[in-house]
């Protein structure tokens, strides 16, 4: 008999099908050695890119199907997979992109944490970037995120520590009274945004379960002209919603000039600068 967990997880898709997402290939493998049965929200910023998908060929998936086809970034697809959880009667959200590989024993880690970890509601792996880097938990300092030299299992601190959305599980009551993702937010900073509120609204402790992830970041491959700039478009409307204080900002202003900067030397295109002083 296959176990169903009390999780709903959601994936965010963006010109990739489901069946070539990272994240579900090497969950759907974690899934069947465990013997587990996952409902899954696929939510997909692409719709074309899955048009000829049958979503009922996954035995240890329940999918629910959300196309986007105004592309409404993470924020809204998390809140709408919270919604379809408090409809399912579950008790945990799993955050999860395209592209983040798992090991086998994922899911049986979260399982297990819940069990050892009772009265906590927000559960966090260690996210690996190619070279081995600590990607998450991180630090959030002068409105960016740096790398974090070590991090221990168990019991943190969300006053040390920032968390990166994939792969981070959260109890459903704890999402609703945070009033869940900012929907202004679609992409960059969104993750940030959360857990700086989730401290004032939950408390800031959460749990770094025994569990390494691989993240392939965007930033690691060379991107195309036309790709950095709607990206950089994406960053520009987060770091504008963002929570923040007025000297928090102008952290934001510089940040952002900065990777102006940096991106118009990469391209030897003025474009990037030209958005940045259209912003301010």
């Amino acid at each position: 008999m296959r176990y169903n967990t009390g999780i709903v997880a959601v994936i965010v898709l963006y010109k990739t099908k489901l069946g070539q997402s990272k994240s579900f290939l090497s969950l759907s493998s974690s899934l069947m050695r465990s013997n587990i049965v996952l409902d899954l929200v696929v939510y997909d910023n692409s719709p074309g890119y899955n048009a000829d998908e049958v979503f009922d060929g996954y035995p240890n998936w329940i999918i629910t199907y959300c196309p986007d086809e105004e592309n409404s970034g993470v924020s809204k697809a998390y809140n709408t997979a919270a919604k379809i959880a408090r409809e399912k009667d579950k008790e945990w959200l799993l955050l999860l992109d395209q592209d983040t590989s798992f090991t086998d024993h994922a899911i049986s880690v979260y399982l297990d944490a819940f069990k050892k970890y009772p009265e906590d509601i927000l559960f966090a792996p260690i996210m690996l970037e190619n070279n081995g880097k600590i990607l998450s938990p991180c630090y959030f300092r002068f409105m960016r995120g740096f790398s974090s030299s070590h991090v221990k299992t168990g019991v943190n601190s969300l006053s040390a520590f920032s968390v990166i959305n994939c792969a981070m599980c959260i109890a459903i009551d704890a999402f609703e009274k945070n009033n869940g993702y900012n929907e202004q937010i679609k992409l960059d900073f969104a993750d940030h945004d959360f857990i700086r509120r989730f401290k004032e609204s939950n408390g800031d402790r959460f749990v770094v379960v025994d569990l390494k992830v691989a993240h392939q970041l965007s930033s690691e491959t060379r991107n195309s002209m036309g790709s950095d700039i709607v990206r950089f478009d994406y960053y520009l409307d987060g770091a504008k919603h963002m929570s923040a204080t007025m000297a928090e900002k102008f952290l934001l202003m510089v940040n952002a000039f900065l990777r102006a900067v940096k991106l118009s030397l990469i391209h030897r295109n003025v474009a990037f600068l030209a958005k940045w002083f259209k912003w301010i």
